[in-house]
């Protein structure tokens, strides 16, 4: 196919220039014409000139921070939604952004258009940047005419995920910060402190308590060279395995954080609710049932979820329901399987798996104010304990001190 050099206008001083493979002028003036762009000259590119069009820098696989990628889908949503061509509202929000994934992205993003591909196309490029989801909706919205109404739920989807993130890290915040500081408290008293009140427990002579010979051991291995060492040592080893043997300890992991008493609940509903609004975001903008369900799936973060997930594309396949699909999977709840029966006996199963992932998301924040409020006061118990222990072993040598003394 030739490669046609092309100089065309939008508007009285806007000049866009380009290359684009094409089997005709007339192809390359309809393309044109689709972006918004008014054609002023076009020229063949012949192989015999030795001309050769200048190869694309290779960008490193770069992953995009969430709230970046989220404002600059808004961004491109308004630009659509103002009737602004594609090509032309990626070139000023390439000139807008200056951040270090990004910027390159959307360089090779609006080269990709201005050479005949199509959006979605050109995303599918940077899988690190834009996920299957955000790449098929896209997709969607092209051929639908859609594309801002779907950008504008994929930054919706995406400011939804942001706050639950932002809700996790500040409940595990405050429990985080009380056990480092008792960490520290723990390691400047046995360290720094012990060694030197505890030599004249020893100097006394006499029976020690059973307290304080397990404070003075611990106090003399931590103050130790070869503990610091051993211990460097350990967490490069623990290190080098996790690393080695990422995936089986990640579904190991995966299965024992199920298994507990507040965390299990809360990830499995977090999950869910993850699968269930991406599913129906993908139905109701009209991707079909089996390829939205191989899209979901891999949204889902827990391995062990995931991985029982995965066997609903074949079952899909054989001509079954999709709720008979998740009726044998351990971790469905009757609600889950209940409102996608009746979603699929009416023809709305996208809505009612919006109403699945709404609901658990309203579960998901209950349980996250449930565990901040039980693990600030667990945590602060269990540092008061460790340090009133050490402060217990201290004292009893000097009660029993002066009671002899008496």
């Amino acid at each position: 196919m030739p490669t046609f050099h092309y100089w065309a206008k939008k508007g009285p001083q806007d000049t866009v220039e380009g290359s684009l493979e094409a089997g005709s002028r007339a192809g390359v003036i309809a393309h044109l014409a689709g972006l918004g762009y008014t054609p002023v000259r076009i020229t063949e590119t012949a192989a015999s000139t030795g001309q050769h069009q200048r190869p694309a820098a290779r960008l490193r696989p770069a992953r995009v921070p969430v709230r970046q990628l989220n404002q600059f889908t808004r961004q491109f949503a308004s630009l659509i939604r103002s009737q602004v061509p594609i090509l032309r509202a990626l070139m000023i929000l390439k000139e807008q952004n200056t951040h270090a994934q990004l910027h390159p992205i959307l360089h090779a993003i609006a080269e990709g258009i201005r050479q005949g591909q199509t959006l979605s196309e050109a995303l599918q490029k940077h899988p690190k940047a834009f996920s299957s989801l955000y790449v098929s909706l896209a997709q969607t919205g092209e051929v639908a005419g859609i594309l801002d109404e779907v950008l504008n739920r994929l930054a919706a989807q995406a400011d939804r995920e942001e706050s639950m993130r932002a809700k996790i890290n500040g409940a595990l915040a405050y429990p985080v910060f009380v056990a480092g500081v008792g960490v520290l408290t723990v390691v400047f008293l046995l360290t720094f402190v012990m060694p030197r009140l505890l030599k004249l427990f020893v100097g006394f002579g006499g029976r020690l308590p059973l307290p304080t010979k397990i404070l003075i051991f611990l106090s003399h291995g931590m103050s130790q060279a070869w503990f610091w060492m051993a211990a460097a040592l350990g967490v490069v080893f623990v290190f080098a395995i996790f690393k080695a043997r990422q995936d089986q300890i990640q579904s190991w992991t995966d299965r024992i954080v199920l298994r507990l008493p507040l965390a299990g609940p809360l990830v499995l509903q977090l999950e869910l609710a993850r699968f269930a609004r991406s599913f129906g975001l993908l139905l109701d903008h009209g991707v079909p049932i089996l390829r939205a369900t191989e899209i979901a799936i891999p949204v889902v973060r827990n391995r062990v979820i995931r991985q029982q997930l995965a066997r609903l594309p074949a079952h899909l396949r054989e001509g079954n329901t999709l709720a008979s699909g998740l009726k044998g999977m351990p971790m469905m709840t009757p609600f889950v399987m209940n409102t996608i029966a009746i979603g699929e006996e009416t023809g709305k199963i996208g809505e009612a798996l919006i109403e699945i992932a709404s609901f658990y998301e309203l579960e998901v924040e209950r349980l996250l104010d449930l565990l901040s409020a039980l693990l600030e006061p667990a945590m602060i118990l269990f540092v008061g304990g460790i340090v009133g222990f050490i402060v217990m072993a201290t004292l009893l040598p000097i009660f029993e001190m002066s009671s002899v003394i008496r």
